[in-house]
């Protein structure tokens, strides 16, 4: 005889664990990299001299890695992106005769919003996916604990690297970001408007001042430590199987996607709402 259908409150509760089951993956990632940033943290502080030349040649390769080889790419959708947002501000703003607010406009939307936003996309899908792989490939190879049976601390190896380079490379792009998406609005604007470089100039220091700045070099920090953090948590948590890597890989990329979205939207409603 085939086996009785699960009753009706049964399956409300299978139907509310599959429900649950995504929200919980998604904050044991943010406890994992929370947990790894505390450790991370610490290590730095514990750094001697003699291991800050390897920490800083790690870091520069996660530099060039992340911010000098991304940069043409960072560049080209920044100047797109500036030229394309001001043609549609422009078509909303120019029936009501406010062409003199574009520069302002396109500032605080690159500045603010777009800028930390998309560069951290960019790095996701580049550099975040390399780390997770990297991490899980690590791990499944016991490089982990080689590293460990010859004396060598492998989140001051593997994990603090990883983070300042993001910091800083993340950083490094949003003021790249920020400067090529202006000009390449400025260079549309000249198309279209009588702008002049030192009306729009003077339109920026009007839209722009320490604390639009500050809170975008503050977004620029958090996401560069968020995403590495986030994905090698992904990459290290991998069992025995090669198989688990494009896994591991998927989710660090959706779970950094999200928490990136979130944080951003979350600073933006704190500080600007």
């Amino acid at each position: 005889m085939p086996p009785p259908a699960p009753s009706l409150p049964h399956r409300a509760l299978q139907g509310c664990g599959r429900l649950g089951a995504a929200p919980r993956k998604f904050l044991q990632g943010l406890g994992s990299a929370a947990w790894l940033a505390g450790l991370a943290f610490r290590q730095l502080l514990r750094l001697r001299m003699d291991q800050v030349g390897v920490v800083a040649e790690q870091t520069l390769l996660q530099v060039r890695f992340t911010a000098l080889q991304a940069l043409p790419l960072t560049l080209l959708a920044a100047l797109l992106l500036g030229g394309i947002t001001l043609l549609q501000v422009f078509g909303q703003l120019s029936s009501f005769g406010a062409e003199a607010y574009l520069s302002q406009l396109l500032a605080r939307l690159v500045i603010r919003e777009l800028g930390p936003l998309l560069v951290g996309i960019i790095v996701i899908a580049r550099s975040g996916t390399a780390i997770a792989a990297e991490m899980a490939s690590i791990q499944l190879s016991g490089e982990v604990d080689a590293l460990s049976a010859t004396g060598v601390d492998p989140v001051q190896f593997l994990l603090v690297p990883r983070v300042l380079g993001g910091m800083i490379s993340v950083f490094t792009l949003v003021v790249f970001f920020d400067a090529a998406a202006l000009l390449g609005g400025f260079a549309v604007a000249a198309l279209r408007v009588e702008l002049s470089l030192p009306f729009f100039l003077e339109a920026l220091g009007q839209a722009l001042g320490g604390r639009e700045l500050a809170i975008t070099a503050a977004k620029a920090l958090l996401f560069g430590a968020l995403v590495p953090l986030l994905c090698a948590g992904f990459g290290l948590r991998v069992g025995r199987s090669s198989t688990e890597i494009p896994q591991a890989v998927t989710r660090a990329a959706v779970i950094s996607l999200v928490s990136v979205l979130l944080a951003s939207a979350f600073l933006s409603v704190a500080l600007y709402g």
